[in-house]
């Protein structure tokens, strides 16, 4: 992901994202759904414009300065986000295995542990 711009103008923000992908060009909005934040972090009094995909920088100024120029590898934005989703779904089930694994381990180690102190004291 690369920066491309910082507005304080949410709605600008949202218009240039809607410009930039209607071409091809996913685009992430820094603080879209919290606001800006201010004297916080760098980048947090503002929102932030990301290209996504770092090969598509270079496009996103050309259309912002010539809305006729045409991207070089536009991507249908659709299946970009459905394969987002899927890959990020795809992690979260192999974190909460993970997780599960390791809860299940401790409980066993507890249950045990208990069982152990239950059966010396008798």
């Amino acid at each position: 992901m690369k920066l491309l711009m910082k507005l304080h103008d949410l709605d600008e923000a949202r218009s240039i994202k809607h410009r930039l992908e209607t071409v091809g060009l996913p685009i992430f909005i820094g603080s879209e759904k919290s606001g800006p934040a201010m004297g916080a972090m760098p980048l947090a009094d503002c929102y932030t414009i990301w290209v996504e995909l770092d090969v598509q920088y270079d496009c996103a100024l050309r259309y912002l300065n010539d809305e006729k120029y045409e991207p070089v590898k536009p991507v249908d934005i659709d299946q970009y986000r459905d394969s987002q989703e899927s890959a990020s779904g795809e992690f979260r089930n192999k974190f909460a295995k993970v997780n599960e694994y390791i809860l299940n381990t401790i409980m066993l180690f507890v249950v045990g542990l208990l069982g152990f102190y239950l059966l010396s004291s008798m």
